[in-house]
């Protein structure tokens, strides 16, 4: 019996433990991005981390939905009770139901009893992803459950309360999807009391290079190896580029890098190829044709000097050495292409 007691003691420690480094991994503080989209959104979910209202989250693929819907959740007072999702589009239509409100034993040959995810979410949240994707009948169903706080399970007839808060995800044009009939006005309603909007990349160009700087910091460091920088080229690329995966395919990008680039910056010719076509010609190559040799050079060396500084983290001692000037040399440089040290 001791020996159990003194077993349990450290399986409490470490999901005490846990719950802390998960609860950490998403407060608001930890949404990255300085562009005043995100921070709106920040400030949205701080408002509301007292409530329990239903919220419905739209945005495309890969713009961090669900990071949102996390952070939500374990910022308010559901945070020590389940977070539990369900992709609503990877379900075929005629299992969603049985996911969402279970099923009893016996509905049909060799069917065990299980429970769904209102009852698995009881007391915390249920996440919604893809919401856009359900079938007519399955959206009265959950409509029902909204209004009422009630669930049957399949096969059933006993009538379960369920303590739910729901955050919905999707892709999808709601408004749109109601005028064609395929979506329930009453159900967007229902889920629709707070409405947060992720941006999709290209609409938030500021936060490029913080996105991709996290993310290959984050591989370089999973792989064991030391962070890398990115040239003012490759940040020119990643600028220009219409990002269609959003954040999780500057994240797969990063990731590549961090794995297949051994030096310790990352130039513009190591980026995808999509990437380099996107952005055409470099502006170093169309300014040098119509200009003097003496522009040339002035450009190609001021540009020089901001890939060393990157490289060397502004350090002023370890650039001049990196170019094989003098640090009063560089300085002087620096000055004449108005370049600010950090």
């Amino acid at each position: 019996m001791q020996e159990l007691r003194q077993h349990q003691n450290e399986l409490l420690s470490e999901q005490a433990r846990l719950w802390t480094e998960v609860e950490g991994r998403f407060e608001t503080q930890n949404l990255m991005g300085m562009s005043s989209r995100i921070q709106d959104i920040v400030r949205l979910i701080d408002q509301i981390r007292d409530s329990s209202l239903d919220v419905l989250i739209t945005g495309e693929n890969g713009t961090g939905k669900e990071l949102v819907a996390k952070a939500i959740h374990y910022n308010s007072p559901r945070s020590t009770k389940p977070f539990v999702a369900l992709n609503c589009a990877a379900l075929p239509q005629h299992l969603v139901e049985s996911e969402l409100f279970g099923i009893e034993k016996g509905v049909a040959t060799g069917v065990e009893s299980r429970v769904g995810k209102f009852e698995l979410a009881n007391g915390g949240t249920l996440f919604l992803d893809e919401v856009g994707d359900l079938g007519l009948n399955e959206q009265a169903k959950i409509l029902r459950a909204l209004q009422e706080r009630t669930i049957e399970r399949v096969g059933g007839r006993k009538v379960q309360s369920v303590d739910v808060r729901i955050l919905a995800a999707t892709n999808k044009k709601l408004d749109a999807l109601i005028q064609q009939g395929t979506f329930r006005e009453d159900l967007y309603y229902r889920l629709r009391v707070v409405h947060i909007h992720t941006p999709a990349l290209r609409e938030i160009p500021e936060d490029i290079p913080l996105f991709a700087t996290y993310f290959l910091n984050k591989y370089c460091l999973k792989e064991g190896r030391k962070p890398k920088l990115l040239a003012s080229g490759a940040e020119e690329a990643l600028l220009a580029y219409h990002w269609p995966g959003n954040v999780r395919e500057l994240e797969n990008e990063m990731k590549r890098l961090a794995a297949t680039v051994r030096r310790p910056t990352i130039s513009e010719q190591d980026l995808d190829r999509a990437i380099l076509v996107a952005k055409g010609p470099s502006e170093k190559k169309k300014g040098t044709a119509g200009s003097s040799l003496h522009q040339a050079v002035a450009e190609f060396e001021q540009n020089m000097i901001l890939d060393a500084l990157k490289e060397c983290q502004y350090n002023q001692v370890k650039t001049a050495k990196f170019l094989g000037v003098s640090r009063q040399g560089l300085i002087k440089k620096m000055k004449r292409y108005g370049i600010k040290s950090r």
